[in-house]
């Protein structure tokens, strides 16, 4: 176990190590910069294995252990089976547990006064590496995760709160949203008196607020992130800059040094836009705001090894959440949507494999999916013999492939990419910030226009419409023989690591991908949702475009989308979805999150295919290997994988076919009981999934999932009809599945009869005519006052 992790150091049955505690931990794990662990083993029935760990469980460690700090907050239960009891040798025993020998398990994590048990009840049974990859997550400290977050979120709102307030009539506001795309409103001349006017200046501070939130958040990421460079090739950490400065206090001029050596290293995509939003800001303000960043920063970094810390607040501060409909992945459903999708039998103790296997997401967010996925690569390669910080440059360099239209979005994704190995160098990143809106003019030399009061001038097309650019659905285009995501001089994300001045080419091949794994957005172009009614088109609508610019994009994406399954009335998660089949290679897997209406919505009758029923066609006819996975709550917001969508939502992952082979047309859906509620939790999930999954062999062959004795959801192998709703998700009981089953064919089972009851059915269009949907009456009449109150029908 020893050295299995840099930094970790193992030891047996070690004297005195706790303090308050005569007895030895069977094994003592300690690690630099964070808590030590404890495992108890024992042999099979393990009797006191319970009581063994609560004696460790919480306790300080001795002064005199060396490489340690910090208290126990998780303890292992083992229980080893007698079979290696009875080994003669050492290495017997070794070699049987290299083969395969399996072992029981368990976690207490917490303190002696409180504490928490995964699983709650029974066992986890696994071989010894299944083991090593279990004690990495579950040593991780929640409450120290949760205590980082708040830290960085409080941090955030008193910096933004002084910048605001000490820049008001400055115009910094004004450069900090160009940098970020972000709107700043100017404030209003009069004061509001209309309700129109109060909901408009409300609506205005929030958007200059969140901007400056998201300005804060990404200066405070860099600082966090130079802290964990301290000591690398003579990077500085902030103590020691601030005992080096003339007068032993931190300012603006102190930090932009150390950033610009750091710049010379490498890290561009990190610390170049933090670079520049802190020259905005003037130097006075920046010394009044840096002893909360440096607070902050200080409080975050060691979570930020461990969790996406910056990007779970960064969700937090974009006001067009709503309009992008870019909701966070959660941490946990994406190491749940990475453990699920990528193969484990690969050669991964090949270096050659790692290198070679490509991962994007094209619509990336703060980059929580494309990092589970990659340090489940890593963690692969890793537990296979492997080293993957030896490869990490490549990757950066070739495999990892994120997108967005938010320059914060690619700073953060960026970071978290990088942090996986932040030692390591690397020249480049696939990391793209895409163009979005009004495409701007330029002058002969290159350089964007603008008119006499600085505004930018747009180019139009002949007959005077805009020409607009559309972010990663320019990739819906694969009748080119290699798409190309090209950056312009004025956008700075996606240069080289080290900072080169000149345009860059990402190319973006179709059918290049190993993994495609995306949350991408799903707005619709309508405008019926209540949210978005005063919006002409609210897919387009984020960054203040106009609805010129909006009409023109909403032009230019239907004109992409034909022959593909994207469909405007499925919305942009459809187009996306089109987006990764163009993109995935023959034997690639694609990994959605999508809304619960991509398996029941859309429709088929008879002569054509209608929005989400053409995404079903693609994946029974192009794709095998299907799971999709729901979670079987009462209510929207539970059974959703993302945070705050308040919408069911479902993952779904499938394996593009070769050209030799067949659709087979079935599918397994899984259905859980809740969502996995940490990252420790996910991956064990993930990986009762795989077992069960592999063991159905038949169509109609359903098993219980769990999780030592606790039980998760159930698993079911299903045909799926191109031209049909999958209807066989978010279902709680497996019994009351079963019994819906044999209805759908046509016969009642009831527990005390041998045999079935005939029941003739029907599908509704057989014996009726669908009407219009619901939302075209959304608004189409107006209630008159003085109408009966208790009328059920008030419109009628």
């Amino acid at each position: 176990m020893a050295g299995a992790s840099s930094g970790w150091l193992a030891r047996e049955e070690l004297w005195n190590a706790l303090r308050g505690q005569r007895t030895k931990p069977d094994i003592l794990i300690t690690r630099r910069d964070a808590p030590p662990i404890v495992i108890e083993n024992e042999y099979r029935p393990a009797a006191t294995v319970y009581d063994d760990c609560m004696k460790s469980i919480g306790r300080e460690l001795n002064p005199e252990v060396a490489n340690a700090g910090g208290s126990v907050n998780a303890v292992f239960a083992v229980r080893s089976p007698l079979s290696l009891r009875d080994c003669a040798t050492a290495d017997e025993a070794r070699r049987m547990m290299m083969a395969g020998e399996p072992l029981e398990y368990a976690v207490y994590q917490g303190d002696a006064e409180r504490h928490s048990r995964f699983p709650e009840d029974g066992f986890i049974t696994g071989s010894v590496r299944d083991f090593l990859q279990f004690i990495r997550p579950a040593s991780e400290s929640e409450d120290a995760i949760a205590a980082a977050v708040e830290a960085l979120e409080i941090g955030t709102i008193d910096t933004a709160a002084i910048l605001l307030q000490r820049t008001e009539n400055m115009g910094v506001g004004l450069e900090i949203a160009q940098t970020l795309r972000q709107p700043w409103p100017a404030p209003m001349s009069a004061k509001p008196k209309t309700p129109a006017e109060k909901r408009q200046r409300k609506a205005d501070r929030t958007a200059r607020g969140q901007t400056a939130r998201m300005c804060a958040a990404i200066i405070i990421n860099a600082l966090a992130y130079q802290q964990s460079l301290s000591g690398h090739e003579g990077i500085r950490d902030l103590e020691r800059v601030q005992s080096d400065a003339l007068y032993g206090r931190l300012d603006k001029r102190d930090i932009m040094d150390e950033w610009e050596n750091i710049l010379r290293v490498n890290y561009w995509p990190i610390f170049h836009i933090a670079n520049e939003l802190l020259t905005i800001i003037p130097t006075l303000v920046v010394l009044d705001i840096l002893p909360y960043m440096v607070r902050a920063a200080n409080a975050i970094q060691e979570a930020m090894r461990q969790n996406d810390v910056a990007g779970t607040v960064f969700q937090r501060l974009i006001a067009d959440r709503q309009t992008l409909a870019t909701y966070y992945t959660m941490p946990e459903s994406a190491v749940l949507a990475a453990h699920v999708a990528i193969p484990d039998d690969l050669d991964w103790s090949d270096a050659e494999t790692l290198k070679n296997y490509r991962i994007a997401d094209y619509a990336c967010g703060t980059g929580g999916l494309a990092l589970a996925a990659y340090q489940r690569v890593r963690d692969l390669h890793r537990n296979a013999g492997g080293d993957p910080d030896a490869v990490h440059a490549h990757m950066m360099e070739n495999s990892l492939t994120a997108c967005d239209i938010m320059p914060a979005a690619v700073h953060l994704t960026s970071s978290l990419l990088s942090s996986a190995a932040p030692q390591a160098r690397y020249r480049a990143t696939r990391c793209v910030l895409y163009p979005y809106g009004g495409v701007q003019a330029r002058d002969a030399e290159g350089n964007p226009k603008t008119d006499e009061n600085g505004a930018p001038v747009f180019d139009a097309d002949a007959n005077g419409k805009p020409i607009v650019d559309v972010g990663s659905l320019d990739l819906l285009d694969t009748t080119k023989i290699m798409t190309q995501a090209i950056l312009p001089l004025s956008e700075r994300m996606a240069l080289g690591a080290n900072g080169e001045r000149s345009r860059i080419e990402v190319d973006m091949p179709p059918l290049s991908q190993d993994l495609v794994i995306m949350n991408p957005p799903f707005t619709t172009p309508t405008n019926h949702a209540g949210d978005h009614v005063d919006t002409k088109n609210p897919a387009f609508a984020a960054f203040g475009t106009t609805n010129e610019e909006q009409d023109a994009m909403s032009d230019k994406v239907k004109r992409l989308s034909r022959g593909t399954v994207g469909d405007g009335y499925a919305g942009l998660g459809s187009q996306f979805a089109a987006i990764a089949d163009n993109m995935v290679k023959s034997g690639g897997r694609i990994a959605l999150i999508l809304p619960i209406s991509s398996m029941l919505g859309g429709s088929y009758d008879g002569r054509t295919v209608r929005s989400w029923q053409k995404l079903r066609r693609m994946l029974a006819e192009n794709y095998d290997d299907i799971a999709v996975i729901s979670i079987a709550k009462p209510t929207t917001w539970e059974s959703a994988f993302s945070a705050d969508t308040h919408i069911a939502e479902a993952i779904i992952i499938a394996r593009r076919i070769r050209a030799s082979e067949i659709a087979s047309r079935t599918a397994r859906f899984v259905n859980l009981r809740e969502r996995p509620a940490t990252k420790l939790a996910a991956q064990e999930v993930a990986r009762a999934v795989r077992a069960a999954m592999s063991r159905l062999a038949e169509v109609g062959d359903s098993e219980i999932l769990s999780v030592g004795e606790d039980e998760i959801g159930f698993v079911s192998l299903e045909r799926v009809d191109p031209l049909e709703k999958w209807t066989a998700v978010r279902i709680a009981n497996i019994d009351l599945f079963r019994a819906a089953k044999s209805m759908a064919s046509g016969a009642l089972r009831l527990p005390q009869r041998i045999t079935p009851i005939p029941i003739p059915i029907a599908k509704m269009g057989e014996v009726g005519e669908v009407g219009p949907v619901h939302r075209l009456f959304l608004n189409a009449y107006s209630k008159r006052n003085r109408v009966n109150a208790g009328s059920e029908y008030p419109f009628l």
